[in-house]
């Protein structure tokens, strides 16, 4: 028997938390016996298994020229709210024919920045799973609504364009979504329970199969390690505690809740704590020492290395994760890995990955007074070794990578299975293509 065959499509094979994710369940899926290529818009990785998927000559420059194009929209709304908006007009991504006539199954991640729009997903002629890392999909171009429901109509007076306008650049996003996926067989996979509630919610995803499989994270990679080994290797502190902040983006992004950070520092420090060192990777530049709200500050800049990033989990005695509005962070799944335990806001899914009390806190989303009495709880326990094997455990019992690439392998089976019993006796998959002709 064939083993099944998986085409991947992602804007990236490195860049960002959703599609180093999209990544590692491609590997995982490599490793179970399935064949699985990787197609992506920016190639990043000497990896035989990543396959260009732009046409001839864009490069690097052209996707970022792109890119650009799409952004001038924006300039139609100068008071919009400083938060991600991905119009869907240009891209310079393409589906070649060829490269997906032996799948079974086609898993769409991350095909924002000027990928891919609704239009072309109509070359692809298999069965799609479209895996959530946000609800960019099934909006007008946001990638996290806020309080905003209008993604379960049509979109339309956008307030993250701060628009009035019903025919707005939103309302146009979706309508090109709607005409894009007319008759397309998606399959919607996510990540957490609060991006499934939406999905379900939504006008364009709302009536399709939705399966909740979590993120996986690599549990051989992401492991306990030495606490003291790790912040001498690290040039860290070897005394007092270590509260560690960190995300893509982490000191400009809004939603990851920087300033939360600061709030929830400050207040630790107005109640008399004196022995901490908070340590930030993802932000400003490496080897970088400040203060944050009278503490000393350690910024490690960005880190490229699993191995690495996860002696700085161990190196930590706990993970502030003060973000606003979040899918399911790879940063939370890889701390509790490592056995470190995570304060954070309750928000979108991260309570999927935090049990209060067992491997961390969980506090109201813009609460910092709940977050810093969070904080000082966990820094306050004396079983210390209890509360971090407890944390390994959850991750363990929920995030472990193999369980989810097997998920993942069962739902593509199923659904080439029932593929395969649509079609006419005697005819091939292969055979089934449907091309538009703008890729050709």
């Amino acid at each position: 028997m064939q083993p099944l065959s998986v085409a991947h499509l992602a804007q990236s094979d490195s860049e960002g938390g959703a599609n180093k994710a999209a990544f590692r369940i491609h590997r995982t899926l490599l490793g179970l016996g399935l064949n699985s290529t990787f197609h992506v818009g920016r190639r990043s990785k000497d990896d035989p298994t990543v396959v260009p998927a732009h046409w001839p000559g864009v490069g690097r420059f052209g996707s970022d020229v792109v890119a650009y194009l799409n952004a001038r929209a924006l300039r139609r709304y100068p008071g919009r709210p400083p938060t991600p908006f991905s119009p869907m007009r240009f891209s310079y991504g393409r589906i070649d024919r060829h490269s997906f006539a032996a799948a079974d199954v086609v898993c769409l991640h991350w095909i924002a920045g000027a990928f891919l729009d609704a239009r072309r997903l109509r070359a692809i002629g298999k069965p799609i799973v479209w895996r959530l890392s946000d609800i960019w999909p099934f909006s007008g171009g946001c990638h996290y609504p806020g309080a905003c429901t209008r993604f379960a109509q049509a979109c339309g007076e956008c307030p993250q364009l701060n628009s009035a306008e019903a025919g707005d650049l939103s309302r146009d996003g979706h309508r090109r979504r709607e005409q894009g996926y007319r008759g397309l067989d998606i399959t919607v996979a996510a990540p957490s329970r609060w991006i499934a509630d939406l999905a379900r919610r939504s006008s364009l995803f709302g009536g399709r199969r939705i399966e909740h499989i979590p993120t996986g994270v690599d549990l051989s990679v992401f492991r306990p390690h030495d606490p003291a080994g790790a912040r001498h290797a690290l040039g860290l502190p070897a005394e007092g505690r270590i509260v560690l902040f960190g995300a893509l983006g982490a000191t400009e992004d809004p939603r990851k809740g920087y300033r939360h950070l600061l709030g929830t520092i400050e207040r630790l420090a107005a109640a008399g704590r004196r022995d901490l060192t908070c340590v930030v990777f993802g932000g400003a530049a490496a080897g970088e020492i400040g203060q944050l709200g009278g503490f000393p500050l350690h910024h490690l800049g960005r880190i490229d290395g699993e191995a690495e990033l996860a002696r700085v989990y161990s190196a930590a005695d706990l993970l502030i994760a003060p973000f606003l509005e979040d899918n399911l962070p790879n940063v939370v799944l890889e701390s509790i890995a490592c056995g470190t335990p995570v304060a954070a806001f309750a928000a979108g899914g991260i309570p999927d990955a935090i049990i209060g009390g067992i491997n961390g806190v969980l506090a109201p989303v813009g609460d910092d007074d709940a977050l810093a009495r969070g904080v000082a709880e966990l820094l306050d326990r004396t079983d210390v070794a209890a509360l971090r094997a407890a944390t390994r455990a959850v991750a363990e019992q929920r995030f472990d990578l193999i369980a989810c690439g097997k998920r993942y392998h069962d739902l593509f089976g199923d659904l080439a299975g029932a593929a395969t019993r649509r079609l006419p006796q005697g005819v091939a998959v292969s055979n089934m293509l449907t091309i538009s002709h703008s890729d050709d």
